[in-house]
């Protein structure tokens, strides 16, 4: 699996910031840009945290990414946690690996931009795609606390809890 860069301003601050009320369903956020330095989710994100408990993940500030990924997943086996991950960019490959590995409790793998080698997995869908127009301002992969990615998230998650309420 791949290592993450942990040099530069991002790699300050936890590997993992935390938020959300402590029991209920789970988001683990994979961000290979390392987001929420500052201990505290983007801005975005304060209304899934009212709802779930988010483990934001931040590969640059982490030495073994990988394994903390694992143990914060490990901590949700132990709570039996139904969890949704959700990554970007490079972090695609991880998440859907790491995913497999626990797939008793991750419902589903929410992808940003994923790279062309991320595998296909049943459970795996992209949410949110970069815009590749003249003046696009941001460059993919999308920022993970972009306000098109948790509407992405959102509409996932929603339609993931009615597909469950309705099994067919």
């Amino acid at each position: 699996m791949r290592e993450f860069d942990n040099e530069g301003p991002r790699s300050e601050g936890p590997p993992v910031v935390w938020a959300g009320p402590e029991f209920g369903p789970a988001l683990v956020v994979i961000d290979p840009t390392g987001a929420a330095k500052h201990d505290d989710l983007p801005a975005t994100w304060r209304e899934l945290a009212a709802s779930h408990q988010v483990a934001w993940c931040r590969l640059p500030a982490s030495r073994d990414s990988v394994e903390d990924i694992e143990d914060v997943l490990e901590t949700f086996a132990d709570r039996q946690t139904r969890v949704d991950v959700v990554a970007g960019g490079d972090a695609c490959v991880a998440a859907v690996t790491l995913a497999g590995q626990f797939d008793d409790m991750v419902r589903s793998v929410l992808l940003v931009d994923p790279s062309p080698d991320t595998p296909r997995a049943p459970n795996a869908r992209v949410v949110a795609r970069s815009q590749e127009v003249p003046g696009d301002r941001v460059p993919a992969p999308l920022p993970l606390g972009h306000p098109d990615v948790v509407a992405g998230v959102v509409t996932a998650l929603a339609e993931a809890d009615q597909a469950a309420a309705n099994p067919t």
